[in-house]
């Protein structure tokens, strides 16, 4: 029988949970403090009700995984909460923070072995249980945190169901690694969207896709940031001052026409990306990709994808840039190095409007 799960918080990610274990046949339940949220939850058909710190309604039984699913402010609150009102649950924390909220616990609660840090690389740039899906955990990496081996196992079991993988790490090393990889970038693409609010018209006219690959993360809800910011603050800062010392060299370096030092920037830069693991988190892949001019109208990516499928080659990645003025886009299908001369050929043959290789 696979465990029933109760959840705490009817944001982004809870209901996002909420869904994808509704569809591998879970008996979910779940609970907000917000109304609005509470119905949008139920309009998505999650049962859901108004938190009132009362044992689960419409349920045969107490809950054996709790995922409290709350701002990281709030998170330690929560889990005291949770962890008295669910009897031996085992208690899932999804917060994006590790250290911050275990210093705020009890002894007894860290210590019982039944609460566990299972934080997701997974989300969106928008928030709120209307932007939730059932397959957002698909494929994506939980970091696991503290608990004792019995929660380790019942957690890899319902994550699993939810399509995601495992990575065990020390509370510590988890706030390392996020500060760099996620909070960092996070902050980075703010300050350089933040430019974009004085800037003339005329210069955002122009911009293309490598600034809105940069910025897309700095729609990301404020609220909700500075909580996990705050939270991490000792990590971010570290890694933040780094990024600044490197900005600052390059400043020196473009004042002082020190082309090698720019380069050297550059060419870690290359060095750096390409250590980002691969798919299915392999070793780092080499891509090539083929740009393909469609016009902006219902079917048109439908049938591209159809002649792909015919040439019987893969695609590793997809993205659309919309042309400027005019009723098209250009696609760029990424292919295992050496396939794109094949595809592009059959495409061309195809009919189809190749753009060449990158």
């Amino acid at each position: 029988m696979v465990p029933s799960v109760h959840i705490i918080g009817c944001g982004l990610i809870g209901t996002s949970i909420a869904l994808s274990l509704r569809k591998s046949g879970y008996e979910v339940s779940a609970e907000d403090i917000n109304a609005d949220h509470v119905a949008q939850a139920q309009d998505l058909g999650v049962l859901a009700t108004l938190s009132r710190h009362q044992p689960v309604a419409k349920s045969d039984r107490h809950p054996e995984v709790v995922f409290v699913c709350v701002p990281p402010g709030v998170a330690a609150e929560s889990i005291k909460v949770a962890f008295e009102r669910f009897g031996s649950a085992l208690i899932l924390d999804v917060s994006s923070v590790r250290g911050s909220i275990l210093a705020a616990l009890d002894p007894e609660l860290t210590g019982s072995g039944r609460v566990m840090g299972a934080h997701p690389m997974a989300g969106r740039e928008v928030a709120g249980p209307g932007a939730a899906r059932a397959d957002l955990f698909q494929d994506r990496i939980w970091v696991l945190t503290e608990g004792s081996d019995a929660a380790r196992a019942t957690a890899a079991l319902v994550i699993t169901d939810m399509g995601g993988g495992l990575v065990t790490m020390d509370p510590a090393d988890h706030d390392r690694a996020v500060a760099l990889v996620s909070h960092v970038p996070q902050l980075v693409s703010s300050a350089l969207a933040a430019q974009l609010v004085e800037a003339e018209h005329s210069d955002l006219a122009i911009s293309g896709s490598g600034l809105g690959d940069t910025i897309r993360i700095a729609g990301s809800d404020p609220n909700l940031w500075s909580d996990i910011l705050q939270g991490n603050a000792t990590e971010i800062s570290r890694v933040l001052r780094q990024v600044s010392n490197e900005l600052a060299e390059l400043c020196t370096a473009l004042e002082d026409k020190d082309r090698v030092r720019i380069e050297q920037t550059l060419r870690a830069g290359n060095e750096g990306r390409a250590r980002i693991p691969g798919k299915h988190g392999s070793g780092s892949n080499r891509f090539e990709s083929v740009n393909v001019m469609i016009s902006d109208q219902p079917g048109a990516l439908a049938e591209l994808f159809a002649g792909v499928g015919v040439l019987d080659i893969n695609l590793e990645d997809v993205r659309i840039e919309h042309v400027m003025g005019r009723p098209s886009g250009i696609v760029q299908l990424f292919v295992p190095a050496g396939e794109s001369m094949e595809l592009e050929n059959g495409l061309y043959q195809r009919g189809f409007d190749t753009r060449g290789r990158q």
